[in-house]
């Protein structure tokens, strides 16, 4: 009978069971649909917003046409006055840029215009925007599609300027098709050059009409350059904040050809708090938008979680309540055991503080312990009697209240060994001669250490204290240390006067082997002169001639120890907050003329943001002004088509880069060793100061500089200096 029952209810289970999941199928079944229907009503919303704005992008292109179509010449503020006041209307275009048309005819007089814009060397540039994504000078084209307009103007945008879009690739296919066709083209996408995300060109072509095709009968309009949309992808497929979608969409364009096509931008949707829940399935659908000028297709996709059916919440609520009853059943077995085991420990812990408290009671070392707010939590009688106060007045302190640690005769400042331990987590050992000062004013020689008291976790909770009075006997230890010290200290002084001495020495011989041949030449000639002149009446020409090469080798010996003086003069240093940049534009102004006359280019490579340093900014431009010099001594054996120099400023990491190349024919491998060495120096009539002087201003300001050959171009001289981020940020 009771297998019969046990039997039957099996059965009932089975039924109950079956039944439970057809009626959660067909409850599924509705979900999905309902899911479904509310999918394909957001994604028709989605792409209503989408192309709304692919409208704008080409109502944009269209205003700019009939804005400039009958202006002559082009007229250029117009374009970025309309272009600054549509930007700030839509979203989606992160710029609005305008390619001039450079043929080879109107090159020379662009280039003139550009330069007389920025105010500098203006040079068209290639880019690669799907490759290494670096700069360099584009070759004479016979047609070109060159960036002179950019707005906003950021200055992150500066190096856009002069970039030959035409050259490039990746756009040569789309501006073709826009040339050819004179409508509407759209670019593939690429990343922005900042950095900053996804982005595609919305480009037509801007006429203009020749003056001297104006009176004829057939019309023909002049190419004045490209318009473009950089149009934003990210913020083209952001949802519409005016209607309730759903935040779980991914948004994506793909190209109209072919449906297996990878996508050109992704927009998914960010991570929420649901998205941990297992996926039932993707809901999926592209629809293609009715734009020639873009032709994409939009992609819609949502996944449906298992939350989203709103089935396992209410089996997970029946479930908790069940769990949660055996859980209470084993909390209060729990409880009852962890009160058993806390009285237990409740007794070792007395124990145990009963214990610690005779043993501080009987030693001779005052033993303090503080908590972590730095007040005293406890203190032996020993440490009663040393801060001389009673105990009532002690704990619960702040311990600088009480008493402080200081070093004797300290000149500068050192960090308090209490405030060390709580810093560093680690034992800190008294050092020589600390003092303890009471509360009352009375001083006592201490030695011992100071500990950390670490929680069972490994935390620092407090730190004790381990104090022992010297007495009598610290006293006249400290005086015989003191006598000591001062005995050390002379001994020191005589040391380093004997190594001046000695600097001295070799400083005055290297006078002497600079002066010696000079010197002797003006010897030997006055000699002649007064041979010459003895017995004759009438002055011979030889008198004249030796007479002048005395004064000359004179005047070369006055030179030298005019720079010998100038190198170890002491003028006052001003160090202050200074622009590497504005150091190179002040260096610039004054070798204009001498670039000017010797026919050498200057190109200069500045960085777009500043570079601060402490320094001395007339020390700065002195070590600027010698490399420039030595690479303009490098230059004048170079033909003149050869004759460049390359100022190029950076920054790295922490650091500042300033490098001065020249296109010379480099410093052989054997004089690089040697080419700051004071008192070398590969020029006829040079002093060999130059570059050490340069090496000690760059390295006192814990700065690095050195020198290396650049294959087929030349020497360059590179400088590191520590930026001052820190002060920047203080004075702006």
């Amino acid at each position: 009978m009771s297998k019969f029952k046990g039997g039957e209810w099996l059965l009932f289970g089975a039924i109950w069971l079956i039944c439970a999941l057809l009626v959660l199928s067909q409850w599924g079944m509705g979900e999905y649909r309902r899911l479904q229907d509310g999918f394909e009503l957001a994604a028709h919303q989605a792409y209503a917003g989408v192309a709304r704005r692919l409208d704008q992008n080409e109502s944009v292109l269209s205003a700019i046409d009939a804005l400039l179509l009958s202006r002559e010449p082009f007229d250029a503020p117009a374009l970025s006055a309309f272009s600054r006041e549509m930007l700030p209307r839509y979203q989606q275009l992160y710029a609005i840029e305008f390619f001039r048309n450079v043929t080879a005819e109107n090159r020379a007089s662009f280039l003139r215009e550009m330069e007389t814009r920025f105010g500098e060397t203006f040079y068209i540039r290639d880019f690669d925007v799907m490759g290494k994504r670096s700069w360099q000078p584009a070759p004479v084209r016979q047609q070109s599609l060159v960036v002179s307009m950019i707005e906003p103007d950021l200055p992150a945008a500066s190096p856009v300027f002069g970039y030959d879009v035409l050259g490039d690739p990746h756009f040569a296919p789309a501006l073709r098709k826009v040339l050819l066709s004179g409508q509407k083209v759209s670019s593939r996408p690429f990343d922005l050059y900042d950095g900053g995300g996804r982005a595609y060109m919305l480009m037509q072509p801007l006429f203009r009409q020749s003056a001297a095709e104006s009176r004829r009968t057939s019309v023909k309009r002049e190419l004045a350059g490209v318009v473009a949309l950089v149009v934003f992808c990210d913020k083209l497929l952001q949802l519409p904040v005016d209607q309730s979608l759903p935040g779980s969409l991914d948004l994506s364009l793909l190209p109209k050809e072919g449906d297996g096509s990878e996508p050109l931008y992704e927009r998914l949707h960010r991570f929420a708090e649901h998205d941990w829940w297992p996926v039932v399935t993707r809901l999926e659908l592209r629809l293609p938008l009715n734009s020639e000028a873009q032709p994409f297709v939009l992609g819609v996709a949502q996944d449906v979680r298992l939350n989203d059916l709103a089935l396992l919440p209410l089996l997970l609520r029946e479930l908790f309540i069940t769990l949660l009853l055996a859980a209470g059943g084993l909390i209060y077995k729990q409880r009852m055991a962890l009160r058993r085991e806390r009285s237990q420990a409740d007794e070792e812990l007395f124990l145990q503080s009963e214990r610690a408290s005779v043993t501080l009671s009987a030693i001779h070392d005052g033993v303090l312990i503080l908590r972590q707010d730095r007040c005293i939590e406890m203190a032996n009688p020993m440490a009663l009697q040393l801060v001389e106060m009673p105990s009532e007045e002690v704990l619960g302190q702040p311990c600088h209240e009480v008493f402080r640690l200081l070093g004797e005769l300290a000149s500068e400042f050192a960090e308090d060994p209490i405030s060390e331990c709580f810093r560093t987590g680690l034992s800190v050992e008294l050092p020589e001669r600390m003092q303890l000062t009471t509360a009352r004013g009375k001083v006592h020689f201490v030695e011992g250490g100071v500990a950390p008291l670490l929680s069972r976790d490994g935390v620092l909770i407090g730190v004790v204290c381990a104090l022992r009075d010297m007495g009598p006997l610290r006293q006249r230890t400290a005086e015989a240390l003191e006598a000591s010290e001062t005995r050390v200290k002379e001994h020191l002084e005589k040391l380093s006067h004997v190594a001046r001495l000695h600097t001295m020495g070799e400083m005055a011989s290297g006078i002497a082997h600079e002066l010696n041949q000079p010197l002797t030449a003006i010897s030997n000639y006055c000699q002649a002169a007064m041979q010459l002149l003895d017995g004759v009446e009438d002055v011979p020409p030889q008198v004249n001639s030796a007479l002048k090469l005395a004064v000359a080798q004179a005047g070369r010996a006055g030179e030298i120890i005019k720079r010998l003086r100038a190198l170890v003069s002491k003028r006052a240093i001003e160090t202050r907050l200074i622009d590497v940049n504005q150091v190179v534009g002040n260096c610039m102004f004054l070798v204009e003329y001498d670039l000017r006359e010797r026919g050498i280019e200057v190109v200069q490579l500045l960085s777009g943001y500043s570079i601060p340093v402490m320094a001395d900014s007339i020390q700065l431009e002195q070590v600027v002004l010698n490399l420039l010099s030595n690479a303009m001594d490098a230059l004048k054996d170079e033909p003149a088509m050869k004759r460049h120099v390359i100022v190029h400023t950076r920054r790295e990491g922490k650091k500042g880069i300033l490098e001065v190349r020249d296109t010379g024919r480099g410093i052989t491998p054997d004089l690089l060793e040697v080419l700051f060495h004071p008192f070398f120096s590969t020029k006829p009539h040079g002093m060999g100061l130059g570059l050490s002087i340069c090496q000690t201003i760059v390295e006192q300001y814990g700065g690095l500089i050195s020198a290396e050959n650049i294959p087929a171009s030349g020497a360059c001289f590179h400088i590191e200096l520590p930026l001052a981020l820190q002060a920047e940020r203080q004075l702006t």
